[in-house]
């Protein structure tokens, strides 16, 4: 008798957990849905403030983070500065780059084909790890990256004309993005994420403005452009901490399909504020880099 109830006790304890976990991979699932809604957003807001400098941009970006982040930072009594401060540089320096990059492609490029050749990076870092890191690299995931690249280039066509130039830059700033991903493995191991936006975030808004100082060209954003522009650092700032508390709720690779939502996002905007509609072939294209996304995580389980 005690040993059946003892059975039955350990199988509402399983159905328990089980449920426990769904629950947290939905909040996970939403709450990287919800960032990456935000994501999306940001590219349509640097779309919007066409008439102010990038660097402009990227400080405005970040004056709510080095607000709001160091107090987060002191209430848990952590470090502003960080632990392993010469890879924390050199996952800003790659970080300052491809934002920079990415709001150039942003502005110069649809939404959809900047956050689509964004959506690259997964695959540049299995490249870049195989070289820096000697990571093995298997034949499946160079299968899978040239379906990714395939997909790409039926979604931005590029021909033999000057607007392949942005798309060749921000390629190069989706290699960028990649870096910045693979510094993060080792940061992981040293430093708490709030300390790693902190200092990137600061970094970014030191930079900028000695730009802006140097090249002596601040223009101060009228009440509009001010308002998109602090908008656009409270988003950046949301984008960060649902992502980050999304990758506490549930694991990366149930997550990491979702991640490709921004290009969903990036469409529905695309069309209903620019009144840009996907032809036969973008919608082809987009589908082959869902795929090969959904393909490259699915076959590390």
């Amino acid at each position: 008798m005690s040993k059946n109830l003892g059975k039955c006790n350990y199988m509402v304890r399983s159905l328990s957990i089980g449920e426990e976990n769904i629950n947290k991979s939905k909040r996970g699932i939403l709450l990287i849905i919800i960032s990456s809604a935000c994501f999306a957003l940001m590219a349509l807001i640097v779309k919007f403030v066409q008439h102010t400098s990038l660097m402009e941009i990227i400080f405005f970006r970040c004056i709510p983070s080095i607000i709001i982040l160091p107090i987060l930072l002191k209430k848990k009594n952590m470090s502003f500065y960080g632990n392993n401060k010469p890879l924390l540089l050199l996952r800003f320096i790659c970080g300052f780059f491809a934002m920079l990059i990415y709001f150039y492609s942003v502005r110069v490029m649809s939404l959809t084909d900047a956050i689509t050749i964004r959506q690259l990076s997964p695959f540049f870092i299995i490249i870049i790890s195989s070289i820096f890191l000697k990571e093995k690299v298997f034949f499946y995931q160079i299968i899978i990256f040239l379906l990714a690249l395939l997909g790409t280039m039926l979604v931005i066509k590029p021909g033999l004309r000057l607007e392949i130039l942005p798309t060749i830059i921000a390629v190069i700033g989706s290699v960028s993005n990649a870096g910045t991903n693979v510094t993060l493995r080792g940061l992981h191991l040293t430093d708490h994420p709030l300390v790693i936006v902190n200092f990137f975030t600061f970094s970014s808004c030191l930079t900028s403005l000695i730009v802006i100082l140097w090249q002596g060209n601040f223009y101060f954003p009228d009440p509009v452009n001010l308002l998109l522009l602090i908008l656009l650092g409270l988003i950046s700032l949301l984008a960060q901490i649902t992502l980050t508390k999304a990758y506490q709720f549930a694991p990366a690779n149930i997550l990491a399909l979702y991640l490709y939502s921004q290009i969903i996002f990036a469409t529905m905007f695309d069309f209903f504020f620019f009144k840009k509609m996907l032809d036969l072939f973008s919608v082809l294209g987009l589908s082959f880099v869902i795929i090969s996304g959904y393909l490259n995580y699915k076959l590390k389980i």
